[in-house]
């Protein structure tokens, strides 16, 4: 199910059967881009306990050398800091000329960029076994009911590390309930549906590959067996069509 350069012209029939599309949608020189953009940023949040030992605090152990330096994680990597606006650069790299083919030609037409109130784009740090991701949910669960989400790895390209979905899940129906004490995002409802009755995906993801996914589709960001911290950028665009 792995994209490459020529898979753009099937991802509209994937994205409409399964909920989901894997696309090669960003070149090497792209992916360093993002790559270095986005291990800065969690480094300059980190900057207290790693400044000047980079080198040998790779992000990818974090799960490890961040218990013997008493990083408070949830603090750090509270919602205000996991957003931000980029730089036209990043932006351009981001929604580059495939992105918008994907999105204009074969899911959307016009669309606006979802604004997360910290900023569009985001960032996932997720420790294995920690319970850092948030459980099954469905973007139409939550504030951000319309959107289609972009989902791009840069540690971790794994299935034990990727994005878990549910293939087809955004034409189905499930039981959901409200969280009454929920440290993820507060109002957003979770499956009740018991996870022994789905078929779950983990795609193994390429250079360059990013997921986008339907905002009825069922996903889940937690990590639980991996020996690596899992990093990837994020952002979500929304469907102008929808709002009259």
């Amino acid at each position: 199910m792995a994209g490459s350069p020529g898979y753009a012209s099937s991802a509209p029939d994937m994205y409409n059967e399964r909920g989901f599309a894997v696309l090669k949608v960003f070149d090497e020189s792209q992916v360093r881009l993002l790559e270095e953009f986005a291990k800065d940023w969690v480094y300059k949040l980190l900057a207290e306990w790693t400044s000047g030992k980079e080198g040998s605090l790779a992000l990818e152990n974090y799960h490890i050398w961040s218990r013997s330096l008493n990083i408070n994680h949830g603090l750090v990597f509270q919602a205000q800091n996991r957003y931000t606006y980029p730089r036209v650069e990043i932006e351009e790299a981001l929604i580059n000329a495939n992105v918008k083919r994907f999105l204009e030609e074969h899911v959307l037409g016009q669309y606006r960029i979802w604004d997360d109130g910290f900023g569009w784009l985001g960032f996932r740090f997720v420790r294995p076994g920690q319970g850092d991701g948030y459980p099954f949910s469905r973007k139409a669960w939550g504030k951000a009911k319309n959107v289609i989400s972009c989902w791009i790895p840069i540690i971790g390209y794994d299935p034990t590390e990727t994005l878990t979905l549910v293939p087809g899940s955004h034409a189905k129906d499930y039981e959901k309930y409200l969280p009454t004490n929920d440290k993820y995002t507060r109002g957003e409802y979770r499956l009740a549906t018991p996870l022994t009755d789905l078929e779950i995906y983990n795609p193994k993801l390429e250079r360059g590959e990013a997921i986008f996914y339907h905002p009825q589709t069922l996903h889940s960001e937690e990590v639980k067996a991996s020996n690596i911290t899992r990093l990837n950028l994020e952002f979500r665009v929304d469907p102008i069509s929808l709002h009259g």
